[in-house]
């Protein structure tokens, strides 16, 4: 039997959709600039309405990539936890409850993002159990951003702390 495709929270779902409508945005502005300076100006008054929704609709349909891993990292949850934010000092931290999440930009223009999301268990003072996720958008062109932020993510949580 294989093991059912982990869930991915709402509030994740929402912002990496949130994210491919602000890209339309930018898209739909960047458009609307370059048909105007081609058809003229009544081609830029329709190019950047549809951006946003063209966006959304569109990262809607991508399905979204999730990658996990666990054990038990070395060290206290403090150190798993700054180890993680250090590991990704351009990372932007999300709001999460008890854990932690992380929206790590990922390429030239950082507006494709993958998030990291670690659930710290309680520690016995040399290591704590670590259930670590990756979420993010991927094409079919892709080169496994989820996968390969993940996996740098899971090594700088099971690095030896010094």
């Amino acid at each position: 039997m294989s093991e059912a495709e982990p869930e991915v929270p709402p509030e994740i779902e929402d912002y990496l959709i949130g994210l491919y409508a602000h890209a339309g945005q930018i898209g739909g502005a960047v458009g609307s600039v370059a048909a105007g300076a081609i058809a003229g100006p009544g081609a830029a008054a329709g190019g950047s309405r549809g951006g946003a929704r063209g966006g959304a609709r569109g990262a809607a349909r991508l399905k979204t990539k999730i990658e996990q891993r666990s054990g038990d990292a070395p060290g206290t949850a403090e150190q798993v936890t700054a180890r993680l934010t250090a590991a990704f000092p351009k990372a932007r931290p999300l709001p999460a409850g008890d854990h932690v999440r992380l929206a790590v930009p990922v390429g030239v223009t950082g507006l494709q993002q993958i998030v990291i999301d670690a659930e710290l268990g309680p520690s016995d003072g040399a290591s704590v159990p670590v259930r670590l996720r990756g979420f993010g958008k991927e094409g079919l062109i892709s080169r496994k951003p989820t996968r390969a932020v993940t996996d740098q993510a899971w090594a700088a949580i099971m690095s030896v702390p010094s």
